[in-house]
């Protein structure tokens, strides 16, 4: 049923409160628990970065308890600044889940609200399922009624997280359909985030994830509590998804909702920079790899997306820093032109004062399509390469590797997690993670998953 002018929020409720892993498709059951891998595996990888070990010593700082686990340090926070805190670690380095349709990552966001959650009402892996699909359904939907908010600047994973994470532990808490509703638009109030950091730079955006998840778990906790907010939070004439798009489709977050799940189309990350290249690099990666040309043998790289996709990764050539290099699409080809890879190390170790890697960058030439859809796909890209011997490729890449429509199988994924993991917290807490996840629907407490985390306990001074 279309949704009416004041009926997206309290349907999304609904649903949220009927969220329950007996009556939930059996294949969006295993396919939630690869995302919550892939998730659990950046945060442990990347929590000894930088801008991690920021965030650590904040919550740290913020005082004890003894409800939620930090991952990799294994100290207690509260669940919101746990929740906080594993987000940031999880969206420390541009290899979480993404979904394309959004321009979100969604996993990075609702997993964390409710793993702390759950830890500290001990819930059953069950549960814990059931919330983290609700989550990943709420917050993706939210985002496909408000699609072209990036044309606005803002940062999607932020903006629609927090509804993922209310949705999640509003499943969790149990609440019933009106305060899930409450949770919801409490929640509209607090969706932000914007994404000057594609052009100006800022570790910021690291906390993009962290941001939401906390406001996530603190909005179904203040609607338990008795606040109430617009019972058309998302699609009122004020409401969220007018204030975030030119284009706002309430139907969209409702239109089949139960039914059809839209997390199926959340895609997995190979590479460790933003999603809107990675088609791009898809397609010079395989010309470099069909034909063995040299960097040298390069004379121009001729790269065009759409605005969505030019804007986020087309207009920066030289990266002052780490994570503007991983929003440099022209960076990037240099990097998987020379190292043949754009994995985190391929990131962390760049000089990108490298005369070799700019002289690479120099040869790429952008352009942005005139409109969004003007090349058909998910974060598509035409390319063109011209070598000096006078040869010339045209690739056309729709959707990128790791996409539903191109994706990576369960072992791919698997193996991803072994490969971030294994040596932080060894082959046998690497397989421990494997087998809890892969059996969650029996676990009787998902502290048992929370707990086997962490790799050693660091003084919060470090």
């Amino acid at each position: 049923m279309p949704a009416t002018p004041e009926s997206a929020t309290t349907e999304l409720a609904e649903f949220i409160t009927r969220a329950n892993v007996a009556t939930l498709p059996a294949h969006v059951v295993q396919r939630i628990k690869l995302h919550i891998l892939d998730t659990l595996g950046c945060a442990i990888a990347f929590a000894e970065l930088p801008w991690s070990q920021q965030v650590y010593r904040y919550v740290a700082g913020q005082g004890s308890s003894e409800d939620a686990t930090i991952a990799f340090y294994g100290t207690k926070a509260s669940p919101a600044l746990a929740a906080f805190a594993n987000a940031s670690l999880a969206h420390g380095f541009e290899l979480d889940d993404t979904d394309l349709q959004t321009a979100s990552h969604p996993g990075v966001v609702v997993v964390p609200a409710a793993l702390a959650v759950g830890e500290r009402r001990h819930s059953t892996g069950a549960e814990f399922l059931a919330a983290v699909i609700a989550g990943y359904e709420t917050m993706i939907r939210v985002g496909l009624g408000s699609v072209g908010m990036t044309l606005r600047g803002f940062h999607s994973t932020a903006a629609l997280g927090p509804f993922g994470a209310a949705a999640a532990v509003a499943s969790l808490e149990g609440l019933d359909v009106a305060t899930t509703a409450h949770a919801l638009g409490i929640s509209a109030s607090l969706a932000s985030g914007i994404a000057e950091y594609t052009i100006s730079g800022g570790s910021v955006k690291r906390l993009h994830a962290g941001f939401p998840s906390q406001s996530g778990v603190e909005a179904a906790g203040l609607a338990a509590a008795g606040v109430t907010a617009p019972r058309a939070a998302l699609e009122g004439t004020r409401g969220m998804l007018k204030a975030f798009t030119d284009t706002p489709d309430p139907e969209a977050v409702t239109r089949g909702l139960g039914d059809e799940f839209r997390l199926l189309g959340t895609g997995f990350k190979p590479y460790s920079c933003c999603a809107a290249q990675h088609s791009v690099l898809d397609a010079v990666g395989d010309l470099h790899l069909a034909h063995g040309f040299s960097p040298e043998d390069v004379v121009e790289i001729h790269v065009r997306q759409n605005p969505r996709e030019f804007d986020s990764v087309g207009t920066i050539r030289r990266p002052a820093d780490v994570i503007s290099s991983q929003f440099s699409a022209a960076f990037g080809i240099a990097l998987r032109l020379t190292n043949g890879s754009n994995l985190p190390q391929d990131y962390l170790a760049a000089d990108r004062t490298d005369p070799r890697l700019l002289s690479i960058v120099d040869k790429v030439v952008y352009e942005r399509s005139e409109t969004d859809g003007a090349i058909e796909g998910d974060s598509p890209c035409e390319v063109r390469l011209t070598l000096t011997d006078g040869r010339v490729f045209d690739v056309y890449v729709p959707f990128a590797r790791g996409t539903a429509q191109s994706p990576l199988d369960a072992q791919a994924i698997t193996d991803k997690f072994r490969g971030l993991v294994t040596g932080i917290i060894g082959e046998e807490g690497a397989n421990r993670i494997i087998d809890l996840v892969a059996r969650l629907e029996e676990l009787e407490d998902v502290t048992e998953l929370a707990g086997a985390l962490h790799a050693r306990v660091l003084d919060p001074a470090l």
